[in-house]
């Protein structure tokens, strides 16, 4: 951690941003912080870098034998790939300030990544299965209720999105890779080529290319 601090410039004032946000702990004892009402693109990206930074890693593979990757280590080269990431999936951060406008809810991950719940019905028309990825924002797919904050709140401290499912960590995980798909490919290309698989996969079966690149256990398919 001190490398990535040094060399980032970075001083306690700097994590100063995360006192103003509510924590929320997982099983496993990782931080998440919940995204203020009125807080922008920029500001998300500082505060999802710094929960990277405060967790020291993501906890991915600390409690399971079963994960479909082994875990990244932590380190300036793991936080630096992050950086890049978040400035090539730029554009997902500019609807920060509208989902949390609005009655939804994000939190920072330990995987860099925004995770939350739509609070319109606008919102839950953007996830499918258990949620959907779009840049570098997983928006969960679950009945939000009358609260999303609570459900959120209630889906980090189970450690699981829902009962029977995969830990959260190997979920954020599997997005995470998606998450480097669309840094990859784009806010055109990737959906283009994504629905293009999904299509070949009803018409002549098999698995959808990118879900197995970001781990089939790890993502509930298998």
């Amino acid at each position: 951690m001190a490398d990535i601090v040094r060399r980032q410039r970075l001083s306690r004032d700097s994590f100063r941003a995360l006192d103003a946000m509510e924590q929320i702990t997982d099983p496993h004892g990782q931080s998440f912080f919940v995204i203020p009402r009125g807080a922008g693109g920029k500001q998300a990206r500082h505060a999802v870098r710094l929960t990277y930074l405060l967790n020291a890693g993501t906890g991915y593979g600390r409690t399971s034998t079963s994960n479909d990757f082994p875990e990244t280590p932590y380190g300036v080269a793991e936080f630096e790939r992050i950086v890049q990431r978040q400035r090539a999936n730029r554009w997902s951060y500019d609807a920060v300030r509208a989902i949390c406008n609005t009655g939804g809810c994000l939190v920072t991950t330990p995987n860099g990544l925004l995770m939350g719940l739509g609070g319109n019905r606008f919102h839950a028309q953007l996830t499918r299965r258990a949620g959907t990825m779009w840049g570098d924002l997983f928006m969960v797919n679950v009945d939000r209720g009358s609260d999303p904050m609570r459900r959120l709140r209630e889906i980090v401290e189970a450690g699981r999105i829902s009962p029977g499912g995969p830990e959260l960590d190997r979920v954020l995980h599997h997005e995470e890779i998606h998450a480097q798909q669309w840094a990859a490919l784009g806010s055109i290309q990737f959906p283009a080529r994504y629905l293009a698989e999904e299509a070949r996969v009803r018409i002549f079966g098999g698995t959808n290319s990118f879900e197995s690149d970001a781990g089939l256990g790890d993502g509930g398919y298998q």
